[in-house]
């Protein structure tokens, strides 16, 4: 009865084994693949180059306010 358990534990542990094998395989095509489309797809037109948006500038302040009354309440044992 023992061995029967011990196949079966073999057989199982070979097939998850080969399967993860294959799909190590798999991901590795697939990602050959999607660097040769990569290279073969046109490259994008160039056009005029845009100005970066940037953020405002504000008074940082009061979120750091907020982020400190947060951390203080975190940290507050009762």
């Amino acid at each position: 009865m023992l061995t029967f358990g011990l196949t079966v534990s073999l057989i199982g542990m070979g097939v998850v084994f080969v399967a993860l094998v294959l799909l190590v395989y798999i991901i590795r095509a697939i990602s050959r693949l999607a660097v040769l489309y990569e290279k073969s797809s046109a490259p994008p037109k160039v056009g005029a180059a845009k100005a970066p948006v940037r953020a405002p500038e504000e008074d940082d302040g009061e979120i750091l306010a907020v982020i400190t009354a947060a951390l203080a309440a975190h940290t507050r044992k009762p």
